[in-house]
């Protein structure tokens, strides 16, 4: 199955001529399924079934070096050796080296994932083996920053402030600072080194609890539940993405691709801060007043979705659209199966039609849009 993708690296590479590409696109549409070949969402994680099994043995060969390098950090430290401290001094000796083993633990990890990276992802170029070597160099490195940061804290002082109902959140707010701004670099690193999209992904993330911890370190830990925080950076999130879209309004480079996962940052974030600057929580339960509200916001952000033309906004919102609907359902005389039953037909039903009319829907709302200049960037036309 080719792609725009495929098409456009044939291009640039002389395989095939410009005039031969865009005959070629037209042959591909006329075929049973024109909409596949030039959707922009087209994910491209699996080339064979050899990149999931791939994948299963790079997660269990990486668990098995995480236990390895743990337990060679323990011996290495002398822990198997250690009684139990008897002064101050001892008490502190120990603590030094657990921080030690926290560093050391993970860094076989990390230099074995980034050595697979190599070539998986630099040389092979498969996404799916990638991802989840990406996800292991940003865990090990979050903890091996976490780790770091634990010297800069002192555990008996820490200890004692906590025994006085100072509270922990020195050394939760340190090791959270360090922990994520370990990850976000990693994933930059990732990057830059391999332009691999999915580690947008954990750039947002770990960039976003850097945010995170930071409103709840000076607003309290309560602010971040609040919503006004999550859709902060869920709309900082968004506007990224849209940048990369803007970058490529035919959806054919890998700009979509960076797009596309940081629109999946984006979206959760947004509609658990919308949620909890209406309910005061984004996980609160919803009245019925509110939940008609929040069904309301729902819509309006699936229009959006529409006009971006990225389904992935829409997904994200299903938990919380079924939701708001059940409670609806439930109110107006539902209950029991009858709700289950009613919310099940009338979400499954829009999606299906949502789903079999996604390009009929999109050019009924893209004539409420401009189609020239910025706006016709950032709301690509439909293809007729």
């Amino acid at each position: 199955m080719f792609d725009k993708t495929d098409i456009r690296a044939a291009v640039e590479a002389g395989a095939i001529s410009e005039e031969g590409a865009k005959r070629f696109e037209a042959f591909l549409k006329a075929r049973n399924d024109p909409d596949r070949m030039l959707d922009p969402e087209n994910l491209r994680f699996l080339s064979n079934f050899n990149d999931v099994f791939l994948t299963i043995g790079i997660f269990v060969l990486m668990t098995g070096l995480g236990f390895l390098s743990a337990i060679a950090a323990t011996n290495i430290l002398g822990f198997s050796t250690m009684t139990e401290p008897n002064s101050l001094a001892e008490a502190t000796a120990l603590a030094d080296r657990l921080r030690f083993a926290v560093i050391l633990g993970p860094i076989p990890v990390v230099v074995g994932a980034w050595l697979l990276a190599e070539y998986f992802c630099g040389k092979r170029r498969l996404l799916l083996p990638s991802m989840a070597l990406a996800i292991f160099i940003a865990w090990g490195s979050a903890i091996v920053g976490a780790g770091l940061a634990s010297f800069f804290v002192d555990p008996i002082t820490t200890a004692m402030r906590i025994e006085r109902d100072a509270g922990p959140w020195e050394i939760i707010t340190s090791i959270s600072y360090a922990g994520f701004a370990a990850a976000a670099i990693a994933a930059a690193a990732i990057f830059w080194r391999f332009r691999l999209p999915f580690s947008l992904f954990l750039l947002a993330g770990a960039t976003a609890g850097l945010f995170y911890t930071a409103v709840a370190q000076f607003a309290g830990i309560g602010q971040v539940g609040s919503g006004l925080a999550m859709l902060a950076i869920g709309i900082a999130t968004l506007v990224a993405a849209i940048g990369f879209d803007m970058k490529d309004p035919t959806r054919s480079t890998r700009s979509s691709d960076h797009a596309f996962w940081l629109h999946m940052a984006a979206a959760p974030q947004i509609i658990l801060g919308m949620r909890g600057l209406l309910l005061g929580s984004g996980f609160a339960p919803a009245s019925m007043a509110d939940a008609t509200v929040m069904l309301i916001v729902l819509i309006a952000f699936a229009l959006l979705s529409l006009a971006l033309n990225r389904r992935a906004l829409i997904v994200s919102g299903l938990v919380t659209f079924a939701t708001a609907l059940w409670v609806l359902v439930n109110e107006l005389g539902g209950g029991g199966v009858n709700t289950l039953m009613l919310t099940a037909l009338i979400i499954g039903g829009a999606i299906v039609l949502l789903g079999g009319g996604w390009r009929t829907a999109r050019r009924a709302i893209l004539k409420l849009a401009p189609q020239s200049g910025t706006f016709g960037r950032i709301f690509p036309p439909e293809p007729a």
